[in-house]
């Protein structure tokens, strides 16, 4: 089966046996392998990140790449065709939650836990919202091949839920092009293969209201030269606040939180500004603003000073991603960033 650390990683664990169990066996692993449990102050691991590793980016320069991405956004789309694999997917995924609107109302809430990796993520906020629409997306077909659950078809006919990983080892997905798998065991979740960037856009053309967004230990990039990939200074960046919900952001990185928060902040300054423009002027800025109806980010301001929070692990909250389990178990500190959309929340 897969491993983390030595420890095999099995998505029945979170489906059966529940949170506390789960912490538990993590503890008795952790104290096994002799792992030292922080409850309180952690030291340095291999897998820290912070100014030693990474130096902090210059708030000019962040602000310069935010405001460049902001006002050529619309051009930058325009350019960029879909995925085929990404659009096919999304289809299927439209199937999915119309069917899901119309048993329970197209009041219902949608979740995307984006970047989701293996789909543990995705597998715990299905249970934790079970009766909001959870689609799990990623780029990576192995990686949502491991920790699988699946339906498969027994001599009876009848549909019997595959868990352990032995049995994934073996699962090859019909389609290697596009997936979406349904969870039998969790009837609101889907996991999806598809470009992150492509879907996200494929959502605001359906005009889907998105209720919550998680990223959830996202590449961190930590070389300077990789800057423009980290997800605050892609050009993909205006989307994810276009989208719109309130979006959760976890690493184990605080600068990386702390820059995103300053992202965000520079992209509010900057459409507040340019809303202020003549659309009749000839401005490269103007054209695209008025494009883009608004300041998308006003929504998220003010925004928390306190934020990011340190987590803290208990019988509630346990470790979400293999990541995060792994850098439970060896000491690493994680943080938290959560933007509310408070124009959802004026809406409801």
């Amino acid at each position: 089966g897969n491993m983390i650390d030595g420890m095999p990683i099995r998505v029945k664990s979170y489906v059966r046996k529940g949170r506390k169990a789960v912490m538990d066996e993590a503890k008795q692993y952790s104290k096994q392998q002799q792992l030292p449990h922080f409850e309180g102050d952690a030291k340095k691991t291999r897998y820290t990140i912070d100014d030693t590793v990474c130096p902090p980016t210059e708030e000019k320069a962040l602000r310069k790449i935010v405001i460049k991405h902001v006002s050529t956004n619309e051009k930058y789309l325009s350019c960029r065709p879909l995925a085929k694999h990404t659009v096919e997917a999304f289809e299927e995924a439209q199937i999915f939650v119309s069917n899901f609107y119309r048993e329970n109302g197209e009041k219902t809430d949608i979740i995307l836990d984006s970047g989701c990796g293996t789909g543990r993520s995705t597998l715990l906020l299905g249970e934790r919202y079970p009766n909001s629409i959870v689609l799990g997306i990623d780029r990576s077909l192995s990686r949502l091949q491991r920790n699988f659950i699946f339906r498969v078809d027994d001599q009876s006919g009848e549909n019997e839920v595959v868990h352990d990983d032995e049995d994934d080892a073996d699962f090859e997905l019909s389609d290697s092009s596009s997936v979406t798998h349904e969870v039998p065991s969790l009837s609101n979740v889907l996991l999806i293969r598809a470009e992150l960037t492509d879907f996200w856009r494929c959502c605001l053309n359906a005009g889907w209201n998105i209720r919550r967004h998680y990223l959830l230990y996202p590449n961190p990039y930590p070389k300077m030269s990789r800057l423009k990939s980290r997800w605050y200074a892609h050009p993909s960046f205006p989307i994810i606040l276009k989208l719109g919900g309130d979006i959760i952001i976890r690493s184990n990185w605080k600068g990386y939180l702390d820059e995103f928060q300053s992202s965000v902040k520079f992209c509010d300054e900057y459409l507040s500004q340019a809303q202020c423009i003549d659309v009749g002027e000839k401005s490269d800025s103007s054209v695209d603003i008025g494009s883009q109806h608004g300041n998308y980010a006003r929504k998220y301001s003010p925004i928390d000073s306190s934020s990011p929070k340190e987590l803290e692990y208990h019988d509630s909250n346990i470790p979400m991603t293999n990541f995060e389990k792994k850098y439970y178990l060896c000491g690493e500190r994680t943080y938290e960033l959560e933007f509310t959309d408070n124009a959802l929340q004026e809406r409801q």
